[in-house]
C-alpha cells in the first residue's frame, strides 16, 4: 500500500538548507543553557545555569524576552548509548540551589522535581516518534513520562527542537509507588515499592532469574529503585523471592507456581497487555529488552507488578532496519526477525502470548483503542496536528542539522526519505498498514474475557488523559459512582457509570489539580488529576 499524502496542506516542506539556522522567536518555550563553554561529559554532570522563557497563554516567546519560567543553577551531562556519537546530544539535567543542593521545581505544570531530560530525538526524523508513544500510553491508561516541546539555546549556539522530558522516578507525580526507606525491612512496608530494569548489562546490579533469557543465559533483572548502593539485604531478597514465585507460576505448564497462585494474581494484567500493544504497534526495536521497567507497589497498595512505564521508542514506526523495524508484520516479542541484544529480553511475553486468559484481555484491550484513540483516522490526525504545530521549530532545526534530511545517520531502510513531508507521508503508510496486521493477526477473543477476582476488577479504575486540557476518560465497572471535587474538597459532579468507559469534559475548568473519586460497594478510590 502507497500512502497518497492527502494530508499535504498540514506538512512541512523544507525549504532550501542554511548554514547557519538563527533563533529569535518561537511558538515553543525556549531553553537557553550555559556551561561557561566547557565541554559536557557523559558523567559526571557539571554545573551550569538554564533559563526558560514560555508564555504560559500560548503566545510567541523570543529570546530577548526574560527568562520567566525557570532561572537557575543545574548540573548536566550527557546521556544516552548508540547516540552518543552525534552532535545533538540527549542531556541529563538535575536542577539546583545557589549553593548547588538539588530542588524541585515544578517545570510546565508536570509536577515538581529535579531530575529531568533534554531528548533530542536524533535518530526520529519526525520529531513526533517519542511522544506519540508516550501520549497512547497515557491514554492506554498507563503512567508514561510528560512531555514538552522546547527549543534548545546551548552556549549562545543554536541546537534545534528537543522535548524536555520527565525522567522515570519514584514519585507521586512519576511512577506513584510508595516510598521505600532504609528501616522497612519488615511486614507491609517491606513489600514495596520497588523498580526494576532490563537494559544493557554492562556493569549491572541487581540479581539472576531462575530462567533463562532469550539470549539462553540467566535472566539478570537490574537495581533501580531503590539504588543498588541503597537497596537493604532484606529488602533484596523480599523482591528476588517474589519475582522468583511469579516467574515460577509464569513457566509452569498451568501457570500455577507449587503455592498454588497463577501468575495472573502476581501482575497488573492491563499493564502487561498493554505494554505489549504499544511495543507491537510501534514494533519497537528495543522494545521488552532495554530501557525496559516493572514496578511493584506494597501489598496494602495493591502489590501487584506492573509493566512499565515504557521510555525508548526512537526506533520505532519503521525508521530502522533494527529487528526488522521496518517491516509492518511480525510479532516483535519473537525476536525472531533479526533481532539481537536478547541477553536482556526476559521469556516472560512468549510464555503470556500462549495462555488464553491473557490473550482474551489482549483482544479487548485492542478493540476498545482501535476503536477510539488508536483508529487509524485519530493516530493520522495526532501526527499532522503536531507536525503542524511544530512546522516553523521543524525548519529550523533541518536548518541546523542540514545533513540529517535526505541522508542515511542510523541504521535505515532505502530509500531514504528525501524531504520532512516524505518522512511524515512514509512513517504514516507504515502505521496504517502496521494497525491493520495486527487487526488480523491479534489473538485471542474478547467475548471469552473473564474477571480473575474482584479485587482485579476493582483494580481497572482508570483516568485518562493525566493531566488533560478538556476531555477526561474513566475506566471503572458499570454503576459505579463518580465523583469530581476541587483541591479543597468542593464536589463539582458527580454521575453513576452506565458502561466501562465514561467521558468527562472539563474545558470548563480552571488550571489546576481536582481529584475523581470511585465508588461502588464498599470500594472507595480517588485519583488525582491535573487541568491544564
Amino acid at each position: 500500500m502507497i500512502f497518497k499524502p492527502l494530508f499535504s496542506i498540514c506538512l512541512l516542506f523544507i525549504s532550501a538548507q542554511l548554514s547557519h539556522a538563527q533563533l529569535s522567536s518561537s511558538n515553543l518555550p525556549i531553553i537557553s543553557i550555559e556551561t561557561d563553554d566547557e565541554e559536557i561529559p557523559d558523567e559526571p554532570k557539571i554545573n551550569g545555569t538554564m533559563g526558560i522563557i514560555y508564555d504560559v497563554n500560548g503566545g510567541i516567546n523570543s529570546v530577548t524576552d526574560p527568562f520567566n519560567h525557570y532561572n537557575g543553577n543545574i548540573g548536566i551531562e550527557t546521556r544516552g548509548n548508540s547516540t552518543q556519537g552525534f552532535d545533538k546530544k540527549t542531556y541529563s539535567l538535575e536542577l539546583r540551589t545557589s549553593s548547588n543542593l538539588d530542588t524541585s521545581v515544578n517545570l510546565f505544570d508536570m509536577g515538581s522535581e529535579e531530575d529531568w531530560i533534554l531528548h533530542a530525538m536524533v535518530i526520529d526524523k519526525s520529531q513526533v516518534r517519542i511522544p506519540m508513544s508516550f501520549y497512547l500510553a497515557q491514554r492506554m491508561g498507563q503512567y508514561a513520562s510528560e512531555w514538552k516541546y522546547v527549543e534548545l539555546i546551548l552556549n549562545g549556539d543554536y541546537r534545534g527542537i528537543y522535548i524536555l522530558v520527565e525522567k522515570i522516578k519514584r514519585d507521586n507525580d512519576r511512577v506513584d509507588i510508595a516510598k521505600l526507606d532504609e528501616d522497612d525491612l519488615a511486614g507491609d512496608s517491606l513489600t514495596g515499592g520497588y523498580i526494576l530494569r532490563m537494559d544493557w548489562l554492562d556493569d549491572a546490579q541487581g540479581f539472576e532469574s531462575n530462567y533463562n533469557s532469550q539470549g539462553g543465559n540467566p535472566m539478570f533483572y537490574q537495581w533501580y529503585y531503590p539504588k543498588a548502593n541503597k537497596i537493604k539485604p532484606q529488602q533484596a531478597a523480599y523482591i528476588q523471592d517474589w519475582m522468583a514465585e511469579f516467574e515460577e507460576a509464569l513457566y509452569a505448564n498451568d501457570y500455577m507456581n507449587s503455592l498454588g497462585n497463577r501468575y495472573t494474581d502476581y501482575i497488573d494484567l492491563n499493564s502487561f497487555t498493554d505494554f505489549l500493544l504499544i511495543n507491537e504497534f510501534s514494533k519497537n526495536s528495543d522494545g521488552y529488552k532495554l530501557s525496559s521497567y516493572v514496578h511493584k507497589d506494597k501489598d496494602s497498595k495493591g502489590g501487584k507488578l506492573v509493566a512499565g512505564p515504557i521510555w525508548d521508542f526512537d526506533q520505532t514506526y519503521g525508521v530502522s532496519l533494527v529487528c526488522s523495524n521496518h517491516i509492518y508484520t511480525g510479532w516483535t516479542y519473537l525476536q525472531n526477525q533479526d533481532c539481537w541484544d536478547l541477553e536482556s529480553m526476559p521469556m516472560w511475553w512468549q510464555n503470556m502470548m500462549e495462555d488464553p486468559i491473557f490473550q482474551n484481555r489482549l483482544n479487548c484491550r485492542w478493540t476498545e483503542f482501535r476503536s477510539t484513540f488508536m483508529h487509524t483516522d485519530s493516530v493520522v490526525n495526532w501526527i499532522l496536528e503536531d507536525t503542524t504545530y511544530l512546522s516553523q521549530a521543524i525548519q529550523r532545526n533541518f536548518e541546523k542539522w542540514d545533513e540529517f534530511i535526505g541522508e542515511s545517520i542510523w541504521i535505515e531502510p532505502q530509500p531514504i526519505p528525501q524531504s520532512y513531508e516524505e518522512e511524515i507521508s512514509t512513517m504514516i503508510n507504515w502505521i496504517t498498514n502496521r494497525l491493520n496486521w495486527m487487526d488480523s493477526n491479534m489473538p485471542g477473543d474478547c467475548a471469552n474475557d473473564t474477571d480473575l477476582s474482584v479485587n482485579e476488577m476493582n483494580s481497572e479504575f482508570n483516568v485518562y488523559p493525566n493531566p488533560t486540557y478538556d476531555i477526561l476518560y474513566i475506566k471503572c465497572q458499570p454503576n459505579s459512582k463518580i465523583a469530581l471535587s476541587d483541591i479543597h474538597g468542593k464536589l463539582l459532579h458527580q454521575f453513576t457509570t452506565q458502561n466501562e468507559l465514561s467521558l468527562m469534559r472539563l474545558s470548563h475548568l480552571s488550571s489546576g489539580t481536582y481529584f475523581v473519586q470511585l465508588q461502588n460497594n464498599s470500594f472507595l478510590e480517588v485519583k488525582k488529576i491535573s487541568v491544564r
